[in-house]
Order: structure tokens, then C-alpha cells, then sequence
């Protein structure tokens, strides 16, 4: 086996980088992450980087693949303003918007692609380390379940929580959601 931990970078402040509650809360993911990875990459955006060294990893690659992008940015707007008619999140307002989720299952498809790249990189019972961020998060995650249904992770990735990607040789095999614990 080897394992792809997805994380979502921490909350950011006014600025592009970490706020000091983006910085606790990577620090209290510590404990959800392994003690050592083979590869550790980042997306470029700031707090994506800075995540990553909260977390203790210093040194990482840093790859565009995991950049974020509004998952469902051509519908944006529908999105939006769905999401607040119900009192939900951008998100979770995809289902409701059959473009939009389609979108975002091709971005899920994208940065899935990415991390099995990543996961081939890796020995037999290997780890990897990404930091990238949530929407795509999730809608890669979803690739690896039985639906295409957003409570099948629980609900949304909060900010530096992650998935695990477990792959069989080439194949996912699996993704199990790591949470914080309040």
C-alpha cells in the first residue's frame, strides 16, 4: 500500500498568509499526521506553504497541480446565491446546481490525477505529505467512495484536517477523512 495524506491549508488571516488561529489549529493537527513522509508537497499559495511548516515540515516541494481554484467558478454566482437562499455552504449548494457539481467532479478528477502522480513517486508502503486546499479537497475525494454525496466524508473538510488516499499499486483502494478534535 501507499498513502497520499491530503490536507486543506489552515485558516488564513486578512493577508494571504496564516492568522494566529490558522497557525493553533495546524499546530493541533500535529497529532492527526505521521511521524515521517518520503515526499512532502505543497500548493504555492502562502498559507498552504506556511501550513506545511506549522505542521513541521520545513522542507517540501511545491507543485501548481494542488493550486486552488473556486471549484465551481463558472457558476459561481447560481452557487452563491442558492447556498444562501438554504443557509448552506457554497459547496454543499453544488448538488443543488447540476453544472456547478459537474464542474466540480472534473476538478476532483484533476487533482486526483495529481495525487496518484505523487503516490507513484512513492516506495511500497510509502507516505506523502500534501498541503492544497478544500472544495477540490473533497471533490477528490469523493472519486474514491461508493457515491458522489458529500456526507459520504462526513461533510466538508474543515481548515487543516485532511484525507488519507491509499492506493493498492496503481489503484485507489480507499480514503478515510482525519478530523480535529475540539
Amino acid at each position: 500500500m501507499k498513502f497520499v495524506e491530503a490536507f486543506r491549508h489552515s485558516k488564513r488571516g486578512e493577508s494571504k498568509g496564516l492568522n494566529e488561529e490558522g497557525r493553533e489549529l495546524a499546530r493541533r493537527a500535529r497529532p492527526l499526521l505521521a511521524p515521517r513522509y518520503d515526499l512532502c508537497v505543497s500548493s504555492p499559495k502562502e498559507r498552504a506553504r506556511e501550513t506545511m511548516e506549522v505542521f513541521g515540515f520545513p522542507s517540501y516541494d511545491v507543485d501548481e497541480a494542488f493550486t486552488a481554484v473556486n471549484p465551481w467558478e463558472p457558476f459561481d454566482e447560481a452557487v452563491t446565491k442558492l447556498a444562501k437562499e438554504k443557509g448552506i455552504t457554497p459547496l454543499a449548494a453544488c448538488w443543488f446546481v447540476p453544472e456547478a457539481l459537474k464542474y466540480l467532479r472534473f476538478q476532483g478528477e484533476t487533482l486526483l490525477g495529481a495525487i496518484h502522480r505523487i503516490a507513484r513517486k512513492l516506495p511500497e508502503g510509502g507516505r506523502a505529505l500534501v498541503v492544497t486546499h478544500g472544495g477540490i479537497l473533497e471533490a477528490a475525494a469523493l472519486l474514491g467512495g461508493p457515491r458522489y454525496e458529500l456526507d459520504e466524508l462526513g461533510g466538508e473538510i474543515s481548515f487543516a484536517e485532511g484525507v488519507v488516499f491509499k492506493f493498492d499499486g496503481e489503484k485507489l483502494t480507499g480514503v478515510d477523512v482525519k478530523r480535529l478534535v475540539e
